[in-house]
């Protein structure tokens, strides 16, 4: 989530941002808001040519259409929706976006003025949804339909035109000043908090124009926070692009939370991640049981609940249900329970009955005949089954560290 073009070469920011500043002040001096929509598309014109030459575009037709189909919804929802800007402008403009991916490993995006989004392949192989592919496309989305570039020179109309073209350079590609005081021949740039604090008021408005955009779209606005929470506590991934000049910070992980909590979104990270959920594996019907899927034994040809790469519980058949059903009925009760925000101490057994509970509700009860599948007897395979409910709390607990 890149400040609007963080990838592309200073010197095309610089131009960019001459041109842009030249136009503004010629037509918008006097207005109350500066000129929106017509110079944004001719700017951001300019930068899609010059894209076009820097990077290697993704010719892959089914990469293509998942984020230019994910795209038109969130771009209906900007031309459409009018979102309150705590920083920007929310005036609607109806640009034309447009969706491409690059061909390198950053974890990345980027929005160019007009409209025109860029998305990284490390991007597209970091995300574990459309609802967090979805997020940042919203999230660089905002960034147009906000018009946060002509919002910032408007706000730095009164420094000198060099000054202004210095401080966007640093904004927008996360240069180090070295790089853009030499490209502004030795301007004095200002103070490194206040240029990021111009930076970070936008990131914060574009993380809550994303969630409401998604929410119109169709998306679970949800897989913003888990998109960012992973960021978070992946630091290493900073240097491959994504917050590289603007870092995530507490603040912006708990605004997201907080305004998902506000609309009333249930906070349910599994279902927009690939958090660790149960499953069930199928029954072996020819040759050995699938590998990794089935835990060999006396009743590896028996479906159980798979959690975390491991069979927890295979229930054998009774006169009213299937092994299949009794299983799936067990891997619903547990993922329901995690959804819950379950805490580790609330998983509880009862070694006399084979039972595993939480918040008073049983997930498993293993008896004789299942246990024998299992090779273990009621009160082992409940205590083995806890204790891998349990690791799938502290997994979900660390998740949610940033």
């Amino acid at each position: 989530m890149a400040l609007y073009c963080s990838r592309l070469r200073i010197g095309l920011i610089a131009l960019m941002v001459v041109a842009l500043t030249a136009a503004w002040i010629s037509s918008s001096t006097a207005a109350k808001n500066p000129e929106l929509g017509a110079h944004e598309v001719t700017l951001g014109q300019e930068a899609v040519a010059e894209a076009a030459k820097q990077y290697k575009l993704s010719g892959n037709a089914a990469d293509l259409k998942r984020i230019r189909d994910i795209g038109a919804k969130l771009a209906t929802a900007a031309n459409t929706k009018t979102v309150v800007a705590v920083y920007g402008v929310d005036t609607i403009t109806k640009f034309d976006y447009a969706f491409d991916i690059i061909e390198d490993k950053d974890i990345n995006a980027f929005c160019v003025p007009g409209g025109h989004i860029y998305v990284y392949r490390g991007l597209l192989d970091f995300v574990q949804s459309d609802d967090e592919l979805a997020a940042v496309i919203a999230h660089e989305t905002t960034h147009a339909a906000h018009h946060h570039m002509v919002f910032l020179l408007k706000r730095q109309a009164a420094l000198e035109n060099a000054e202004a073209i210095a401080l966007l350079a640093t904004i927008m590609s996360g240069a180090k000043g070295t790089d853009v005081y030499n490209i502004a021949q030795g301007i004095a740039l200002l103070n490194i908090a206040k240029i990021n604090g111009y930076g970070m008021q936008a990131e914060r408005d574009a993380d809550a124009g994303a969630v409401r955009y998604m929410m119109t779209a169709g998306y679970n606005p949800v897989g913003l926070l888990t998109f960012m929470e992973r960021l978070a506590r992946n630091p290493e991934f900073v240097d491959l692009g994504i917050y590289r000049s603007h870092p995530l910070d507490a603040e912006r992980v708990n605004a997201t939370r907080n305004l998902l909590t506000k609309l009333g979104v249930p906070i349910n990270r599994r279902a927009v991640t690939n958090s660790a959920k149960a499953t069930v594996t199928a029954g072996k019907t020819e040759g050995a049981p699938p590998s990794g899927n089935a835990m060999l034994g006396p009743g590896s040809d028996t479906p159980g609940v798979l959690l975390s790469g491991k069979v927890i519980y295979r229930p054998a058949a009774t006169e009213a249900k299937t092994s299949q059903q009794l299983a799936q009925e067990a891997a619903d009760r547990i993922n329901a329970a995690l959804d819950l925000g379950l805490k580790i101490f609330e998983v509880k057994t009862d070694a006399s009955a084979g039972a595993v509970t939480a918040r008073d509700t049983v997930l498993i009860r293993v008896s004789d005949a299942d246990a024998k599948l299992m090779d273990s007897t009621p009160a082992q395979a409940a205590q083995s089954a806890a204790t891998a409910i349990r690791n799938i709390i502290i997994m979900q607990m660390a998740d949610t560290v940033h």
